[in-house]
């Protein structure tokens, strides 16, 4: 014990440098955005093909956080976040000195799945660190809104890295990564894996598939067409393999999701609500983009600075609710985000227009939106996190990021395919002018998304009406989690105070 009460004196350096980790692999799902014209044109990707730059990151990131999680549980989260890093790196390394289409794909795959290592492993190790109450609140809140910020500020980045070369949109993971790994290896303190638990790998290869099953389905529905055989066949296979993977998971004696999560409802009621979260965000963010560069003609990198008002207010969103805890629940501060969310996109699907004044019709909107994003993000980790302790961390920590990514595939083809629909409907009308028809399209998606928003809201206010401060976790030994030289996770959390 001694050994980690050294180590862990000042536990907000430890979570400087997971939140450092979390934000590159968070970044890397919108950072290709601006690269996207070059890689096609150097790489010859068809237009088709070109998605599956991003798409394959989707894949490998949400389809496998479930899994991600619980390996996190049962062999180490430091360790597994250390190979996952080193992993990272040369998945990144891959990425940049791609020379032809597949090879890109294939490395952007390799870097989604470790992600999916990655990101669960960091936010356990926060909330190990963390004893529930006001620091854990903080941390995690500051941990979701993190991911949240680096979402926004991928296009940003992604613009000024291309402006060099495509390639160092992803070559500049490997010099950050390499820093990073060095302090983990230094500070993080040395763990163990759990003893007396076993992989579920009938859960873990049911659930895996079922979750890559669906977002294969969503990209494949939007590009193709919803009602398309193909589609249809996904989902089903998509459903049937989810389907198996409950009755798997109800039966199992080491299940990939422990069952002691299903009994809290912050955990489901929250995780919908995320999902929800990722998709407004998600979607919000390729519709915009899309708008700034089509519908309004600015160039690549000036439609990135477009979008600083909402990553900022984004930022800001996040912190003034992190400060807000103890006077409010996170459940409400879910709730609020979700309602600015929706105020915002109602008053940018009213007044978007091609030639519609930028400051009243997206830079206002835009921050309200954004302001109730990071505050929504905050809640949402926050909530679904709280009262969870032990073996069900990773767990219950790659849930969360699974529905974050899970609600973005979703929304990012559902705003797509909204925005085409209405787009070449009003062409189909006549007498309309192409940018004007492609704001209407962008407008359409953004009011679909309102409605989202509002629907979601009920559900956050049936959590709240029950909602309790989850207890402290004990400071006994507990063997659910990991320690240095086999001290209880829980001592951990005492050597933070």
């Amino acid at each position: 014990m001694s050994t980690m009460l050294s180590t862990v004196r000042n536990p907000w350096r430890i979570f400087g440098l997971l939140a450092a980790v979390q934000f590159v692999v968070v970044l890397d799902t919108s950072i290709v955005y601006i690269a996207l014209p070059p890689i096609q044109s150097e790489l010859g990707f068809s237009p088709l093909g070109l998605a599956w730059v991003m798409d394959a990151y989707m894949l490998g990131f949400g389809g496998f956080l479930l899994l991600g999680g619980r390996i996190a549980d049962l062999f180490g989260r430091r360790r597994m976040l250390l190979v996952g890093m080193v992993l990272f790196i040369l998945a990144s390394l891959a990425c940049g000195l791609s020379e032809w289409a597949w090879m890109l794909v294939a490395a952007r795959a390799a870097q989604g799945l470790t992600a999916a290592v990655i990101s669960p492993a960091a936010m356990a190790l926060v909330t190990e660190v963390f004893e529930e109450g006001p620091d854990r609140y903080k941390a995690l809140g500051m941990f979701g809104g993190i991911g949240g910020l680096a979402g926004a500020l991928g296009v940003l980045f992604g613009g000024l890295l291309t402006t060099i070369a495509w390639q160092w949109a992803f070559l500049i993971n490997v010099p950050v990564m390499l820093v990073v790994l060095a302090f983990v290896v230094r500070m993080v303190p040395t763990g163990r894996r759990l003893a007396g638990e076993r992989m579920d790998l009938i859960g873990a290869v049911l659930g895996s598939g079922a979750l890559c099953g669906l977002l294969y389905g969503v990209v494949r529905g939007s590009s193709q067409g919803w009602g398309s055989t193909g589609t249809l066949v996904t989902f089903g296979i998509a459903v049937a393999a989810l389907g198996a993977f409950v009755a798997r998971q109800l039966l199992a004696s080491s299940p990939l999701v422990p069952r002691a999560l299903f009994r809290l409802r912050n955990v489901i009621a929250g995780n919908i609500a995320n999902a929800a979260t990722g998709a407004l965000m998600f979607g919000l963010f390729f519709v915009v983009t899309l708008y700034l560069q089509h519908a309004r003609g600015f160039e690549p990198l000036i439609a990135a600075f477009g979008m600083m008002p909402i990553s900022v207010a984004l930022f800001i969103g996040s912190q003034v609710t992190i400060r807000q805890f103890g006077r409010i629940s996170p459940v409400t501060a879910l709730a609020g985000g979700l309602g600015l969310q929706a105020i915002g996109l109602g008053w940018w699907a009213l007044t978007l227009g091609a030639g519609s004044n930028m400051i009243v019709s997206f830079v206002l909107p835009g921050i309200v939106f954004g302001f109730g994003v990071g505050a929504a993000i905050v809640g949402a980790f926050v909530t679904c996190t709280a009262g969870v302790h032990g073996a069900t961390q990773g767990a219950a920590s790659g849930l969360v990021s699974t529905t974050l990514q899970i609600g973005g595939a979703v929304g990012v083809a559902l705003a797509s395919t909204l925005a085409g629909q209405r787009t070449e409907a009003r062409l189909a009308e006549g007498g309309i002018d192409p940018l004007a028809a492609l704001a209407s399209g962008h407008a359409w998606a953004i009011g679909w998304s309102a409605l989202l928003a509002v629907a979601a809201i009920p559900v956050v206010l049936w959590l709240r009406a029950s909602w309790r401060p989850p207890a402290p976790a004990h400071h006994g030994p507990d063997h659910g989690h990991e320690a240095a030289g086999g001290a209880g996770g829980s001592e951990v959390a005492q050597a933070t105070h």
